[in-house]
């Protein structure tokens, strides 16, 4: 296991990037050119030159990772404020100053859709999120509890798509339809073998329906 890469690299952590940079400059420089003597000092030059480059990244990413932690303190936190005011565009605009956009700002982000009942566009974000730190319990609840909401939405959207085909035809219950043409048509069938009666009876010399 490579030891501390500051160490390698000969600075103190709490280095700024521009000196992470330098030390990295000056070390590779003296072993490069170590590695083109004979033996054990050539062969050393060369190992001593992949761990710098491996100390030079993790440097990289350690002041990275500080940065985002003081983010985290001051920006978010600020961001969340925000949401929690409802003043949202002012939420947004302090979300799109951020460099850094890692697992915590995407969550943010997710908020302020939300909010704005964005809920794919929220659903998205939180998929990033839980993407970039999937040991994050806090991002996989709350995709959880959208992913419900999402799904409650869906289905009394459904019911109520239901119901309005039922009002567009002009009664409530399709079935009665039905009921409403049959009773009519037998009353026209009555009727009409009621005049067919009558006019019968007539030629008969009878009289079915008098008022006829």
């Amino acid at each position: 296991m490579q030891k501390n890469p500051y160490i390698i690299l000969g600075i103190e952590k709490g280095a700024t990037k521009e000196e992470v940079e330098q030390a990295y400059k000056a070390q590779k420089a003296k072993y490069q050119a170590l590695r083109f003597e004979d033996g054990e000092v050539g062969a050393n030059a060369a190992k001593m030159l992949d761990k710098i480059e491996v100390a030079y990244e993790d440097c990289l990413i350690d002041i990275a990772n500080e940065k985002s932690k003081e983010t985290y303190g001051s920006t978010y936190g600020e961001v969340e404020s925000l949401i929690k005011d409802k003043r949202l565009d002012e939420a947004q605009e302090l979300l799109d100053k951020c460099e850094t956009r890692d697992a915590e700002w995407h969550y943010q982000q997710a908020n302020i859709y939300f909010k704005k009942q964005w809920h794919s566009e929220a659903k998205t974000q939180l998929e990033i999120s839980c993407d970039l730190d999937p040991s994050n319990q806090k991002y996989k609840d709350t995709l959880d509890r959208l992913n419900k909401v999402m799904n409650n939405n869906s289905q009394k959207e459904s019911t109520e798509e239901t119901q309005n085909m039922g009002s567009r035809a002009g009664y409530a219950n399709p079935n009665m339809a039905g009921q409403d043409m049959d009773t009519s048509t037998a009353c026209c069938n009555a009727l009409s073998c009621a005049c067919c009666a009558d006019t019968c009876c007539e030629c008969m010399g009878g009289d079915c329906i008098p008022c006829c």
